[in-house]
């Protein structure tokens, strides 16, 4: 038993993000400024988007505080972390979640994973596992799932809009205060932002430290609160995929 248990369960160190759409653009938010204010035809509109006037009208509404604009545009992920960190996420209630259920779904019939920082022992997780294949012997999943930890992971789907994304979810679980598994997930969300909406997502990154006052907390004095926020994040949980923005 104890060589068949081992090989259903799986450790990682990473949490995941897979980016599976995007919808709506920063050209479309563009195009819309030449609909409702100047009364340009809606084809009209689309065809006259340049980079530059995009950059200029992205900027001046964030810069102007309009930021409800911001969603008309937004993403759907799939994200995999641990039992913890899916709790913290699903407290932000302006996003559509769908995730795995440990209620229906049977560990002792398929691979169960768990995600820890570096350096947490293994072997406890796969006692965890042994407990849980045991209790399924006379009880339903959704009661042997009690005897599984917070490092379980779970699957879940997310949508968010950018708005809730880039100017409520980064500055609050990117920063060095947060807790480095969710951070991590926050960057990798962040690294996809930076190549859906590459003129906010700057801009947001220029401003990070001052759109939340507990950004920079428990980040020591002179360094950039960003960088060590992604350095301390990455020591725990291993390297970000992309880092579309510089060191």
């Amino acid at each position: 038993m104890e060589a068949h248990v081992v090989q259903k369960v799986a450790v990682l160190e990473t949490p995941r993000v897979f980016l599976i759409a995007g919808w709506g653009s920063e050209a479309l938010i563009s195009a819309f400024t030449d609909v409702l204010y100047r009364g340009v035809p809606w084809e009209e509109a689309v065809k006259a988007q340049t980079p530059e006037v995009v950059a200029k009208r992205i900027s001046g509404f964030y810069r102007q505080g309009h930021w409800s604009v911001f969603e008309f545009m937004g993403a759907q992920f799939l994200v995999e972390c641990s039992r913890a960190c899916h709790t913290q996420f699903i407290r932000h209630r302006l996003a559509s979640y769908w995730s795995e259920s440990q209620r229906y779904v049977d560990y002792a019939r398929r691979e169960i994973r768990f995600v820890v920082p570096r350096g947490l022992p293994a072997d406890l997780l796969k006692k965890a596992y042994e407990d849980y294949v045991r209790l399924r012997e006379s009880y339903k999943p959704e009661y042997a799932r009690m005897i599984l930890p917070n490092a379980t992971a779970v699957l879940f789907a997310v949508q968010m809009n950018a708005r809730e994304l880039l100017l409520n979810f980064t500055p609050l679980r990117c920063a060095a205060a947060a807790q480095a598994e969710i951070r991590h997930v926050c960057w990798q969300m962040f690294a996809h932002a930076w190549k859906l909406w590459p003129n906010l997502a700057r801009l947001v990154w220029e401003e990070l430290p001052q759109l939340h006052r507990d950004f920079c907390t428990k980040v020591p004095k002179g360094e950039d609160c960003r960088l060590y926020a992604i350095k301390d994040a990455e020591e725990k949980h291993g390297p970000l995929p992309e880092r579309p923005w510089g060191n």
